[in-house]
C-alpha cells in the first residue's frame, strides 16, 4: 500500500509499504476514503525529533473510510461499515473513558504519532495511508449514519475525528450558553471550529481574532458575528464595547502559545473562562502567572479533547444540517500529493488552511 512516512525534519515521503493486517482479536482493518494533514503534523513534519519522532512513522491521526476487516472480539463494527475514527484510539470501556475523557485511555494511543500505544502491538499505524489497523477498534471507531455514509460526506465528517471537535471542546470546557460572549483567538481550522461551536452554543456574541482575511471570511460565513485584526491593533475595545466593560464570558485559545495566552487573560472577564487548545506552549516558554487570575476568579482550561466523546453527538448536529466542519478544507489532494499537502500548510501557500488527502 502506499503511505506518507516522516523521515526527518520536513521530510516526508510517499512509499510503498506492507498493508497491515489484523494482529489482536480488538483489531479492525480500515481502507481509509479521506484524511487529513492536521496543524499537529506540522508539529511534527517542523519538530519531529523534540517530539520523539522517528524515521519511517507513518503520519495523520484523521481518516474516515471503510472496514475491511475485523478481529474475532469486535463486536460493535462488521466489514463494510463506513466510519470516522477519532485521532485518540481508546477501548471505552476504562475509567478514563467512562469518563469521558478518552484521551487518557489507559489502553489508549494517537495514530501517527510518537504517542503509540505501546500495548497496541505492531507498528505505529497513521492515517494517511490506504489502509490502517485500528486497535481497540470498538471503543474507537464510529460507524457513520446512513445520511452521511457516502463519500460525498468524508470531508464534512473527517473534522469530527480531531479539528472540529477539538474546537467544540473548547466550547465545552468554557461552558458556554445562550447570550454568552465569547472570544475565538486564532483563525486556523481549530478557531474556525471552535467559532461554530460556540454559535452552536447559543453564544451571542462570537468575536474572531484573526490577521487572515481569506480565513477571517469563513469565520463570519460561519459564526462570527465581529472580527477583530490583532495585527492592527488590540480587540480589547471591542470586547468591552459588547460586554459593557466586563470581557468576555469565555475564551477559546486556538494557539495557546506566551502571547495568545496573555491576550485571552486578558479578554475574559472576572468569573469568566479560558480554553487553551493548542500546542505552541510545547514550543516556547509560557509565562503568565497563577497570581494574573487567582483574585479575578477565571478557569483555566487546558487540555486536549476526547474527541471520541463528541463524535456521536457531531454527526447529530451535521446530520440536522446546524454545523459544516468542512468548509475547513481548502485543498483536497491526492494521497500521493502528500508531501505537497504539507508544503501549502507549513507556508500557507494557496491561501491554505487546511488539506485533505484521497488515497
Amino acid at each position: 500500500m502506499r503511505s506518507a512516512r516522516y523521515h526527518g525534519l520536513q521530510d516526508v515521503r510517499v512509499e510503498t509499504i506492507p498493508e497491515p493486517t489484523i494482529l489482536k482479536g480488538s483489531d479492525a482493518l480500515v481502507r481509509v476514503t479521506k484524511a487529513g494533514i492536521c496543524g499537529s503534523d506540522l508539529h511534527f513534519f517542523n519538530n519531529g525529533p523534540d517530539l520523539g519522532m522517528v524515521a519511517g512513522t507513518r503520519l495523520g491521526h484523521e481518516f474516515v473510510g471503510v472496514v475491511e476487516a475485523v478481529g474475532g472480539d469486535v463486536r460493535n463494527l462488521k466489514v463494510g461499515d463506513r466510519v470516522v475514527a477519532p485521532f485518540v484510539f481508546s477501548d471505552g470501556s476504562c475509567f478514563y473513558c467512562s469518563d469521558g475523557v478518552h484521551s487518557s485511555c489507559t489502553s489508549g494511543g494517537i495514530f501517527g504519532s510518537p504517542f503509540w500505544g505501546e500495548h497496541a502491538g505492531g507498528e505505529v499505524e497513521g492515517g494517511q495511508s490506504e489502509f490502517v489497523r485500528v486497535p481497540e477498534a470498538d471503543g474507537t471507531l464510529v460507524v457513520i449514519p446512513g445520511a452521511l455514509a457516502a463519500a460525498e460526506h468524508d470531508t464534512a465528517v473527517l473534522p469530527l475525528g480531531d479539528v472540529f471537535a477539538t474546537g467544540y471542546h473548547g466550547a465545552v470546557q468554557t461552558g458556554v450558553k445562550g447570550g454568552d460572549t465569547v472570544v475565538v483567538i486564532g483563525d486556523g481550522a481549530v478557531g474556525l471550529c471552535a467559532v461554530q461551536a460556540a454559535a452552536l452554543k447559543g453564544a451571542e456574541n462570537v468575536v474572531l481574532v484573526g490577521h487572515h482575511a481569506d480565513r477571517v471570511a469563513i469565520g463570519t460565513a460561519n459564526g462570527a458575528t465581529h472580527s477583530a485584526d490583532d495585527k492592527a491593533g488590540d480587540p480589547a475595545a471591542l470586547v468591552a464595547e459588547l460586554t459593557e466593560g466586563r470581557g468576555a464570558d469565555a475564551v477559546i485559545d486556538s494557539i495557546s502559545g506566551d502571547a495568545s495566552i496573555k491576550q485571552a487573560l486578558s479578554l475574559v472577564r472576572d468569573g469568566g473562562a479560558v480554553s487553551m487548545l493548542g500546542m505552541s506552549h510545547f514550543f516556547q516558554p509560557v509565562e503568565q502567572p497563577i497570581s494574573a487570575v487567582f483574585m479575578r476568579n477565571v478557569s483555566l482550561h487546558p487540555g486536549v479533547c476526547p474527541s471520541r466523546a463528541y463524535i456521536p453527538e457531531l454527526l447529530t448536529e451535521l446530520e440536522k444540517g446546524t454545523i459544516s466542519p468542512g468548509v475547513v478544507f481548502t485543498h483536497d489532494l491526492p494521497l500521493e500529493e502528500a508531501v505537497h499537502g504539507f508544503e501549502i500548510m507549513d507556508t500557507r501557500a494557496e491561501g491554505s488552511i487546511k488539506v485533505a488527502l484521497t488515497p
